[in-house]
């Protein structure tokens, strides 16, 4: 089961699904890889083997932010790493020394631990969703609004999407989210 809950999970699945659709289209922009321009490095299957491609992204913090088109894994190096399946929304806890590259298959995905507290993969959930905000916001200064908004045009879910001027905010306030059910509010008892 899922540590994030109710409507942050539902919205974690629309925004990763469409999130996916984008990093796709940006692979293959025709003014050259956008993912490639902002500092990813990319990993292609063995040869003979089929898969997807793994797009790095090493951060100044020792952090990593792998993509594929079957979901994304944030890795640090102290707290492990959050595995979200671009389907399910489901932070699975993977420890550090566990992420092993290359991965090109779902299944290669390291089966999840459990985490040394139950607020770690919802941490590093909200970090995901953070570093994918900016993502979103470098985009669209880099490529513009009406490049994104040929990118949402092109999938067949685009009535489902979220306008591509509203998606880093999107993704800050499912971080938000997200961090509300790690530290609810308390409730007062009634006498």
């Amino acid at each position: 089961m899922s540590p994030i809950r109710g409507a942050p999970r539902r919205k974690g699945q629309k925004l990763l699904h469409q999130q996916c659709w984008n990093w796709g289209r940006d692979i293959v922009r025709p003014q050259g890889n956008l993912l490639l321009e902002a500092g990813f490095l990319k990993r292609r299957p063995p040869e003979g083997e089929v898969g997807s491609s793994c797009y790095t992204l090493a951060l100044p913090d020792g952090d990593r932010l792998l993509l594929w088109g079957f979901g994304l894994l944030y890795a640090t190096p102290l707290l492990g790493g959050v595995y979200l399946n671009r389907y399910e929304f489901q932070p699975r806890w993977l420890p550090s020394e566990s992420v092993q590259e290359p991965i090109w298959k779902p299944d290669m995905i390291p089966t999840a631990q459990t985490p040394p507290s139950p607020c770690v993969p919802m941490e590093l959930a909200v970090a995901a969703a953070r570093r994918i905000a900016d993502y979103e916001e470098w985009a669209l200064a880099r490529c513009g609004l009406e490049y994104r908004c040929a990118v949402l045009r092109q999938w067949k879910q685009a009535s489902k999407g979220v306008p591509p001027q509203m998606l880093p905010q999107a993704w800050r306030s499912l971080a938000e989210e997200i961090e509300r059910q790690l530290d609810p509010e308390p409730v007062e008892k009634s006498n």
